[in-house]
């Protein structure tokens, strides 16, 4: 059913949202802000130009507009490899809890150590983490993503949580 903001089933009034989810997936890919903005731009004008593709029967919008963002932060990537270029941002912090200032020390080392831990990981393992515990996707919608089946998709989580519990426990040891 196409209702007000919608177009072929994509609601186009979801824009800014999307753009904002967008855009912490495209830092936490691709690592740099600039980057980042101009991936996710790039990906809002693709799905506005190509929503008569999106079909709400085979999942939610947020899946079929992250999935535009992981295609162009890989194109992204490929490109600076190519040029062999460094990136520099990752992941934006939460919102911390009131702490004391040594409890406070304690969180900031423990985030930079999961995140040096999490971006020395293969980009495969990465990917399922970032997608499933900071963007909170389902399985399905991690798989429409990743263009993978669901059953791929808790295979591959499961093995990229060993492996951080792993590098986590040698590094912190």
């Amino acid at each position: 059913m196409v209702g007000a903001g919608t177009d072929g089933g994509f609601d186009i009034s979801r824009a800014e949202e999307l753009g904002r989810r967008g855009f912490a997936l495209a830092l936490q890919l691709v690592r740099n802000r600039e980057d980042a903005a101009d991936v996710v731009q790039d990906a809002l004008h693709a799905a506005i130009r190509k929503r008569h593709l999106y079909d709400p029967g085979r999942g939610d919008q947020r899946a079929w507009f992250l999935k535009i963002v992981r295609n162009r932060c890989l194109d992204l990537i490929r490109k600076h490899r190519r040029r062999n270029e460094e990136s520099s941002e990752l992941l934006d912090t939460a919102a911390s809890r009131e702490r004391n200032p040594g409890e406070e020390a304690e969180a900031r080392d423990d985030v930079r150590q999961l995140k040096e831990v999490l971006m020395a990981m293969p980009d495969e393992q990465r990917e399922v983490i970032l997608l499933r515990d900071y963007h909170d996707l389902s399985y399905a919608e991690m798989a429409t993503v990743l263009g993978i089946r669901a059953g791929t998709v808790m295979s591959r989580l499961h093995r990229a949580r060993t492996e951080l519990r792993r590098r986590v426990g040698r590094t912190s040891g």
